[in-house]
């Protein structure tokens, strides 16, 4: 007797192992066919492996016929039966509950009247939940299915394989993955695949972090070996510049200028004006009422705002006691986002609080170059916290290169001005180029 095998029933069913089919074999060869050979039409519907054994040893066997409206009603009867006749993995049986649910939607489209099965009555139910009542699962589990059947038929199409092979492939790495492989260019669905079959890689986790090591590679490559520093005026320097991703400067203080008001106004909008809409700003400020006021009144343009002021203290260089007011021993630090800009990225809970308590530089340890130089472990957090390697870096008051050595250890591209010529002779000496 010649039967039809049809491709789209017999991927419902989960394939033998070697081991599976080797005793099938064996027990064919010994007892014969015990079990007739389900067909719909002539068309096996469940017995594929026993009609291939038992045609090759030329063994008789025997058939029931079913009847059925249409090919999706016999795919809905395979996959019912499928599920209580074989020991199914997790991957295979989320495959079949997405193939039932597309079928049965298809059937009778969105709600239908079905049996609740808690209380035997009558009531309607979608067929996600009507299938997740008779399956045990959850309607979200049901619809995620539908999207990993979706993602494991596109992937196979797409790299010319069987449903099967790519099951098989979310039983070693994950359906998630074959989901986003799904989303993928046909190339590069292609390609990944490769990588997982052939053993490359174990999972597109890997994948990620070995592209994301290389882009890395890429960046810190393009990124040069020393720090820029232009020797001039720092905001007409920075007036020329392309936008960057982040701000991150230290202007002279109140005392320091004749009019810390008019200095602020001057230089501020348009240092801001050069960050991304999707960078950050640091701008130090000292901790005096007047050049707060000064700064906090000096309007941001419309690529930023400003999100808080910080604080950054210290305990090593206080100085004199005054005898008229506390002994200061702290500096604010205005904190801009750009308006599209990203949350920031501190893993580490310690460095998230707005007062950061990190030690000035010491000059006895050889590390400080200038009175109001900033701490290099302070320089770095920032910069880590809101930039990533191969971002731009800017700081039109360089004073001796701090900021600009930090974000050029880190594999950002430092770039800044510095209008004294004695702190900028300093900076080359630590490190950074001059133009």
């Amino acid at each position: 007797m010649n039967l039809n095998i049809k491709e789209r029933f017999e991927r419902l069913l989960p394939p033998l192992s070697a081991e599976e089919f080797a005793m099938l074999e064996a027990s064919i060869r010994t007892d014969g066919v015990r079990e007739p050979i389900v067909v719909w039409e002539n068309t096996i519907l469940d017995g594929h492996n026993r009609y291939r054994i038992a045609t090759r040893l030329e063994i008789p066997f025997t058939t029931v016929d079913k009847t059925f409206e249409d090919e999706d009603d016999a795919c809905i009867w395979i996959i019912e039966n499928q599920t209580g006749k074989r020991n199914l993995t997790d991957v295979q049986r989320s495959y079949q509950r997405g193939e039932l649910y597309k079928l049965r939607k298809k059937k009778h489209g969105g709600d239908r009247k079905s049996e609740d099965f808690s209380s035997g009555k009558s009531c309607h139910l979608k067929t996600e939940d009507e299938i997740a009542v008779s399956q045990n699962v959850s309607a979200r589990t049901v619809r995620n299915d539908a999207d990993f059947h979706t993602a494991v038929n596109e992937v196979a199409e797409a790299t010319g394989q069987s449903a099967h092979d790519i099951l098989d492939l979310a039983e070693k790495t994950s359906k998630q993955d074959v989901i986003k492989i799904a989303k993928m260019t046909v190339p590069l669905k292609k390609e990944v695949i490769a990588k997982l079959q052939n053993g490359e890689v174990d999972s597109l986790k890997q994948i990620e972090i070995q592209e994301a090591q290389q882009r890395n590679l890429e960046q810190t490559k393009a990124i040069p070996t020393k720090p820029m520093l232009h020797i001039g005026d720092g905001v007409d320097w920075i007036d020329q510049q392309e936008p960057c991703d982040l701000l991150l400067t230290d202007p002279p203080y109140m005392t320091d200028v004749e009019d810390i008001e008019a200095f602020a106004l001057d230089w501020l909008p348009i240092a801001l004006s050069k960050v991304k809409t999707t960078g950050f700003a640091f701008v130090f400020i000292g901790a005096y009422p007047d050049e707060v006021q000064a700064y906090v009144n000096a309007k941001s343009p419309p690529n930023v705002e400003l999100c808080q002021i910080l604080v950054w203290t210290y305990k090593n260089t206080l100085g004199n006691n005054p005898k008229d007011r506390y002994k200061q021993n702290y500096q604010n630090i205005l904190f801009y986002r750009g308006v599209d800009a990203p949350d920031i990225d501190c893993p580490v809970t310690n460095e998230q609080w707005a007062v950061m308590d990190i030690n000035a530089p010491d000059g006895r340890q050889g590390d400080r170059f200038h009175s109001w130089q900033k701490p290099m472990e302070l320089a770095e957090r920032l910069i880590r916290h809101t930039t990533k390697q191969g971002d731009t870096v800017y700081d039109p008051f360089a004073c001796t290169g701090t900021f600009l050595l930090a974000a050029n250890k880190l594999g950002r591209n430092g770039i800044g001005a510095e209008i004294n010529e004695e702190n900028a002779k300093i900076a080359i000496k630590r490190g950074v180029r001059h133009e």
